[in-house]
């Protein structure tokens, strides 16, 4: 485990000198909402300076207000352009709290958030999510959510819940150096070895993967025969020899138990009814052969191409859950 801090204006000018000797990590806020530089929290830049000085590992994250998916990309751009002149050695968050928000159908919430991490990864940042534990199970449960890592905030003794990879556990903690209350993270991942892939890790948190045999433990060499041969991997050790934990138990898998990345097909944006225009539209094969392929993968084997069978597989792809 990996102890963090995250900050943002509301702990002032940070001596960063004495809080490196006690923490692991810091994420940064760097702002809120749309990108203009009026919405640019003012101490992200001296934050992330003092770290870069003193090689203090750190992510950053953006506090949302969007509500549609034109005020999503802006807040993906608005963190791309405060970040561009810095390595990050942890994920970039978007951190989903605010009551406008909430009061938007879970179907869109994932829409915006489709269009933001879309942006984010097309420029090469590892993408994540922050949000309170209530909100995790109420509101971000979209496939979308499945296939990135997980800050949750629940203020407890213990987190008492699996498939989180970064856990702030108080609004209230103190560190040398911060002359006011500072939340404290837990991470459960070493993000610094996986975003810079020292262990030579493939895959990330939230990739969907088949493979052919799994391990006890991480540190395990003997094999075994898993009883479901595909999952998503919700924890990563990158000095472990099977790095990946599978789900929140089904065993631990390496690069060569890993037979391939489950892929998905996503047409959020298509409002029609016909599975062909759909696959058109993303310029994705339309043929029968090609949609056969495709329903196979998604487990329908006798595959005719009647309407219930291109009804069932278009709604897969409408929430991008549609496996290639």
């Amino acid at each position: 485990m990996f102890d963090g801090i995250d900050v943002s204006q509301y702990q002032g000018e940070i001596d960063w000198e004495k809080v490196k000797d006690h923490i692991d990590y810091a994420i940064l806020r760097c702002g809120y909402g749309q990108d203009i530089p009026a919405q640019d929290d003012p101490t992200f830049k001296r934050n992330a300076d003092e770290c870069r000085r003193l090689s203090i590992p750190f992510g950053v994250y953006l506090y949302s207000y969007a509500t549609d998916e034109t005020a999503a990309l802006s807040e993906a751009r608005h963190i791309l352009r405060l970040i561009e002149d810095y390595k990050l050695d942890y994920p970039v968050y978007l951190d989903l709290e605010d009551p406008r928000i909430g009061r938007l159908t879970n179907e869109q919430i994932e829409k915006n958030c489709r269009v933001w991490v879309d942006e984010i990864e097309k420029n090469n940042y590892y993408a994540g999510f922050y949000a309170s534990y209530y909100w995790w199970t109420s509101k971000l449960t979209g496939a979308l959510f499945s296939k990135y890592t997980k800050w949750v905030a629940r203020y407890a003794d213990q987190l008492g819940a699996s498939g989180y990879q970064m856990w702030q556990f108080t609004d209230n903690g103190f560190v040398e150096g911060i002359n006011a209350p500072v939340d404290r993270d837990i991470a459960y991942v070493d993000f610094s070895k996986v975003i810079n892939n020292e262990n030579n890790t493939k895959y990330k948190v939230g990739d969907e993967v088949s493979f052919d045999h799994v391990y006890i433990s991480s540190d395990s060499t003997i094999p075994l025969v898993p009883y479901r041969n595909r999952g998503v991997i919700t924890r990563i050790e990158a000095d472990a020899k099977n790095p990946y934990l599978i789900g929140d138990g089904l065993g631990w898998v390496n690069n060569e138990s890993i037979i391939s990345n489950v892929n998905y097909l996503s047409n959020p944006t298509y409002y029609g009814q016909s599975f062909v225009e759909a696959l058109k539209q993303i310029n994705y094969d339309s043929s029968f052969a090609s949609r056969k392929k495709l329903a196979q993968a998604n487990g329908i084997d006798n595959y005719t191409g009647s309407a219930k069978q291109n009804l069932e597989l278009l709604q897969l792809l409408k929430i991008g859950r549609l496996k290639q």
